[in-house]
């Protein structure tokens, strides 16, 4: 009989600071200025970043697991 080891997920992004900081380098690298990131929250998958910009206001979703990010422009 064996047994299965589980191992806590491992955390590339585990903080609030380290949310906003994935975020803005996220934005800065999609070419969007004058950043103005607000505090993040985290769901059961994922932080949400919102933020002001220059072009308007986004939301950026950063992976807590992997880290990857995803921009998503709001109409607010």
């Amino acid at each position: 009989m064996t047994t299965a080891h589980r191992h806590p997920p491992t955390r590339t992004v585990p903080s609030v600071d380290a949310a906003t900081k994935r975020a803005i380098d996220a934005l800065e690298s999609a070419g969007y200025e004058s950043i103005d990131a607000a505090v993040p929250h985290q769901t059961r998958s994922t932080w949400i970043v919102p933020a002001t910009t220059a072009d308007g206001r986004v939301r950026v979703h950063v992976d807590p697991r992997s880290g990857a990010t995803r921009v998503v422009e709001t109409s607010e």
